[in-house]
């Protein structure tokens, strides 16, 4: 054969590939699509009681508790046919007229099992169905609300290291002495109070997309890392010189505080309960009192209160409503933050979650705006809970947060007809 021939085979090899991977990937989102059109949701309001003692820690068992709800597929017939993914649930912070409300957004099948869940650690809470989805009491688009005036600003944020290592949690902010509720210093008192001094017009959405981890079985996944990491701390010896090499290494030098705690932190993340966790958050207002910092530095100081030496939060530049006239790629700084604000706001609506396919990522992006570029966190429940969790009456005031004077419960089922 001459060498064109040879040329000819490798380019028709090369084709054949592509296409079978071009074809796998349009058709498992395909049927991922249809996967998740059959999902059915609830939107129901968490409805917190004038006392709540309760910390975070409750939030996290809740958190433990459903992890155990989980699916995944096994078998050809549930990827390729089913289009079977890990189902996911939203946590959602809702700031309006100066006023806190707590949302979860679950599938109606297992409203069931979660809410019990959530009673088994929260018995003081109420949980009833929302009437009405409050994204509706805003147009259904980016360019509808321009018309009425409203600019918005989205941001993502992601972990800027392995996301093996855990930020701060809420058990840093506790000391060991006092009463429970004189000792506990709430996480959530931040963005609490946020809401609290916005102005009757401005409103905040927030939102925590939780998918738990099913990935176990991936040479990439983060679990690796983390026992990679371990193996670092824990083998910190100096061999020994001897001439064979067969006497006992010894150990080069203790370990300090802040690597034990290092160690510990991997230690318990990897054994905990863990989700792929999408944060996302808007700020909508009137473009007169219009204050970008609000979310941009505020609900983002909210989260970098977690910050430590092993991890911290970045914004996902790509994603959030900002574009430098300098940066990459330069042109159109104003279309490339209109479709910005274009698509964080849509995505906000439809609680969308990153794409697993590149057919997914491709029919999802926005001119000058791929969807490439999302980053979901890992965080063990712990974490989690830390974040999103009822706030305790430490902090919780009633001019944040309209409180119950007291729960609903349904008659006995003993008492005679």
């Amino acid at each position: 054969m001459s060498f064109s021939t040879h040329f000819t085979w490798v380019i028709y090899a090369i084709v054949f590939i592509a296409s079978y991977y071009i074809a796998k990937s349009v058709w498992l989102f395909w049927r991922q699509e249809g996967f998740k059109n059959r999902m059915d949701w609830v939107l129901l309001e968490i409805r917190v009681p004038r006392e709540m003692t309760r910390g975070p820690k409750a939030m996290e068992q809740f958190f433990a508790s459903i992890y155990n709800l989980r699916n995944y597929a096994i078998g050809p017939k549930e990827i390729y046919l089913d289009g079977e993914i890990t189902r996911w649930f939203s946590l959602e912070i809702v700031g309006t007229n100066r006023v806190t409300r707590l949302y979860l957004r679950i599938l109606r099948p297992l409203m069931h099992p979660m809410v019990s869940a959530l009673y088994a650690q929260y018995p003081e809470v109420e949980v009833v169905e929302a009437e009405r989805d409050y994204i509706y009491d805003y147009p259904d688009s980016y360019q509808a609300l321009l018309a009425r005036n409203y600019e918005i600003y989205g941001l993502e944020v992601t972990q800027k290291r392995n996301p093996a290592f855990k930020l701060r949690t809420y058990k840093d902010f506790e000391t060991l002495v006092g009463s429970e509720k004189g000792r506990i210093t709430d996480p959530m008192a931040a963005v609490i109070e946020i809401i609290g001094r916005l102005k009757a017009e401005e409103t905040v959405w927030i939102q925590f997309l939780c998918q738990p981890d099913t990935n176990h079985i991936r040479s990439d996944h983060w679990a690796v890392g983390a026992k990679k990491e371990i193996e670092k701390f824990k083998s910190a010896t100096q061999k020994s010189e001897g001439k064979h090499g067969d006497e006992p290494s010894i150990r080069f030098r203790f370990r300090t505080q802040h690597e034990e705690n290092t160690l510990k932190g991997l230690e318990e993340k990897i054994a905990q309960a863990v989700y792929v966790t999408t944060f996302r958050t808007i700020y909508l207002a009137p473009r007169a009192i219009y204050n970008r910092d609000l979310a941009n530095r505020g609900i983002f100081g909210f989260l970098a209160q977690m910050n430590n030496d092993d991890q911290r939060m970045t914004k996902i530049n790509k994603v959030r409503s900002k574009v430098d006239w300098d940066a990459f790629p330069i042109i159109f700084p104003k279309r490339r933050l209109f479709w910005k604000n274009v698509a964080i706001y849509d995505e906000y609506r439809r609680r969308f979650i990153p794409e697993e396919t590149i057919a997914g990522k491709i029919y999802n992006s926005y001119p000058l705006r791929w969807c490439f570029w999302h980053k979901p966190m890992i965080l063990c429940a712990e974490e989690l809970a830390t974040f999103f969790h009822i706030p305790t009456n430490v902090v919780l005031t009633q001019v944040t947060m309209d409180r119950i004077e007291s729960k609903h419960l349904a008659p006995p089922g003993n008492l005679p007809s």
